[in-house]
């Protein structure tokens, strides 16, 4: 696995080689469908094209309307409908929305061969920070026969004339610059782009008499990397254990099912609330910063080990922090010299 990151500027950059894998990339469509095949093999009935409209919390069950016109009744709603959640909104656990990310992107099919020659065998990852000074980050993440192109603004920058940043503007510059350097193919067309919104924090209560929201519904993401599909895996295991036992003992009341936010702050809360603080304190990654961690490669070891899973940043924080406090000191010496 390698990876490169660079500063907004490009004079820095930070080369990641390792020779066991740290991550995998693969097509969003199969990692869905393959989902729904699981599900359907455990017992789920499957239900296509249509959406959730309204949802009614009553004494002995819950009804959510379809916008066919047709219910289904249940004795427990699991909210996973994303960041837009109609779950969260009617139950009244999502009031207002007013901090969230948005990202463009597109995913190229592109043959191995060439992909072999632009990106590397070993398919390296390319993420720019700050790209045209977005609090945010460029990326390119290559899989077998596709590559994956996009941009995220974690926070939205107003300049000084009062608009609001161009996305689509700043994606082609980045496709253009991408094609300067040799890392996507010369003919390559951007085509039409997706998009999409990030929550930037959890919701402040995940649940309700009869119901329980999971992934990006309750606001599960990481505010630095924009990165959701392990939270949202991991709140659909705790929804599930949970659900079982209300289930078990008939008790689908709130206060049995708040044990459900107890246990995921307890779990990844923790290291959600960390990523927050920090973004809050510095969204804009500097030069410097990537410097240091570039003359560092135990705090580049710790940072990486932090944004793909390996550690938690909860448990390891003080740890990271003696790192950094030592890489910026040794930055500060070998200046002074």
């Amino acid at each position: 696995f390698n990876g490169i990151s660079y500063s907004p500027s490009l004079k820095y950059k930070l080369l990641i080689e390792k020779n066991e894998p740290l991550g995998a990339m693969v097509l969003r469509e199969k990692f869905d469908y393959g989902l729904v095949k699981l599900a359907i093999a455990c017992g789920t009935t499957f239900i296509d094209g249509k959406r959730v409209e309204d949802i009614k919390i009553l004494n002995d069950q819950a009804k959510v309307y379809l916008n066919d016109g047709t219910n289904i009744e249940s004795q427990v709603v699991i909210g996973a409908d994303g960041i837009w959640s109609n779950i969260a909104k009617k139950t009244g656990l999502r009031q207002n929305f007013k901090k969230f990310g948005m990202c463009i992107f597109q995913e190229y099919p592109i043959k191995s061969e060439v992909l072999d020659k632009c990106i590397g065998e070993k398919r390296s990852c390319h993420v720019h920070l700050g790209v045209k000074g977005i609090i945010g980050y460029g990326w390119v993440f290559p899989k077998r026969n596709h590559i994956n192109i996009g941009i995220c603004e974690l926070k939205t920058k107003i300049n000084r004339s009062g608009c609001k940043t161009n996305l689509k503007e700043i994606y082609k510059n980045y496709f253009d610059l991408l094609k300067k350097n040799n890392i996507i193919p010369k003919d390559l067309k951007i085509g039409r782009l997706r998009g999409g919104a990030l929550p930037l924090s959890p919701l402040k209560k995940t649940y309700a008499d009869r119901v329980i929201l999971c992934g990006d519904a309750a606001g599960f993401i990481n505010p630095v990397s924009g990165e959701g599909i392990y939270y949202a895996m991991s709140s659909g295991k705790i929804a599930a254990d949970v659900i079982g036992d209300a289930l078990e003992f008939g008790k689908t009341d709130e206060g049995f099912l708040s044990q459900y936010q107890r246990i995921w702050k307890s779990d990844f809360g923790k290291d959600i609330k960390l990523f927050s603080i920090s973004t809050k304190q510095k969204l804009k990654v500097n030069e410097k910063f990537l410097k240091i961690v570039k003359n560092d490669q135990k705090f580049a070891d710790l940072l990486v080990g932090i944004l793909y899973g390996s550690y938690s940043v909860n448990k390891i924080k003080w740890r990271l922090i003696s790192r950094f406090l030592y890489a910026y000191l040794k930055d500060l010496f070998i200046n002074s010299e």
